[in-house]
């Protein structure tokens, strides 16, 4: 998932080497190898495409937030959130009083290592309220 403009950037360029490369296997090389080659490189041109979409749609605000039923579910769609939203990474860790390293560290494992406690403080930080319902 991209998570930033940066990253945004440098799957642009990711995108464009790999359809350079696609060609100039399109134009130097036949068979079955080859034809492997290409479909690879197809189908990693689909996936960072895949990614820049959701990103752009992230950014313009797009987003379905899901019922989710438990507390783990949750840390994954953090980073979808605070994009969607318009939040940088810089300005949540400004808003946190924490570096951006740590914000960069917090989406690289998708939450999972961050305390409930602080999971609560980074959602109030984005704007967005938690509803949780306890049953037995």
């Amino acid at each position: 998932m991209i998570k930033s403009d940066a990253q945004r950037d440098r799957t642009l360029a990711q995108i464009a080497g790999f359809r350079q490369a696609l060609a100039k296997v399109e134009l130097e090389s036949t068979g079955r190898r080859s034809a492997a080659i290409r479909g690879s490189y197809q189908g990693m041109i689909r996936q960072l495409e895949d990614e820049l979409h959701e990103y752009d749609q992230l950014k313009a605000g797009e987003l379905t937030l899901p019922n989710v039923d438990r507390l783990d579910h949750v840390a994954p769609f953090i980073a979808k959130i605070r994009i969607a939203k318009g939040v940088s990474q810089t300005e949540l860790a400004r808003r946190l009083g924490v570096s951006k390293q740590v914000i960069s560290r917090y989406e690289e494992t998708e939450y999972q290592t961050v305390a409930i406690a602080r999971l609560q403080e980074i959602l109030d930080a984005i704007g967005i309220r938690a509803l949780v319902t306890l049953s037995a």
